[in-house]
């Protein structure tokens, strides 16, 4: 699929199928994830794949009223994705750190790589990081930022004007240009 329809047919799922996502399509998407850029090549992110019913039951603690069905959203598989502390590039002019960045990316790419398989997924920043930390005992070198819930949708795609009508127009999306050459 081009990369455009990929963009255009992805949507945030918040109800899903009670139905494994294959192994095979599940290590697509971590592939997808591992090969991510990251600022400086040095690659802070890291994956907590929760594929369990107990796995998934913690995620759902954490995410609060996205809790369902014994997940997030109910989603069979929930992907959380933190940060290896202290080991992202850090812009020296501000000491801004890539984490969050980075782990975007892999993020993206594992959302886009789910819609091409097939799958639909929801990115989650909405949780209490302290309770991963502790339902899940994390060691203190590891950050929860972002969860990628993922699975067969048992919804659908909201009207395309009604999803447009969100969207900012690009007017407003690009800033003209103030120097002229």
């Amino acid at each position: 699929m081009p990369f455009a329809d990929l963009t255009q047919s992805r949507y945030s799922c918040r109800h899903y199928e009670d139905r494994p996502v294959e192994p095979e399509k599940l290590n697509a998407i971590l592939e997808a994830g591992r090969i991510a850029p990251s600022a400086h090549n040095n690659h802070p992110t890291r994956v907590l794949v929760c594929d369990t019913p107990a796995l998934r039951e913690r995620a759902a603690a954490a995410a609060g009223r996205f809790g369902r069905d014994g997940s997030v959203f109910g989603a069979p598989l929930v992907l959380m994705v933190c940060e290896k502390v202290d080991t992202a590039w850090v812009r020296t002019y501000d000491l801004m750190s890539s984490a969050n960045i980075d782990t975007s990316i892999v993020v993206d790419q594992m959302m886009m790589q789910a819609e091409d398989l097939g799958l639909h997924t929801c990115w989650v920043c909405h949780f209490d990081p302290r309770e991963v930390i502790d339902s899940f005992g994390l060691p203190s070198d590891l950050y929860p930022i972002h969860m990628l819930t993922v699975g067969y949708a048992s919804d659908e795609i909201g009207d395309a004007e009604k999803r447009e009508a969100r969207r900012i127009p690009m007017s407003e999306f690009r800033i003209p240009s103030m120097f002229s050459e």
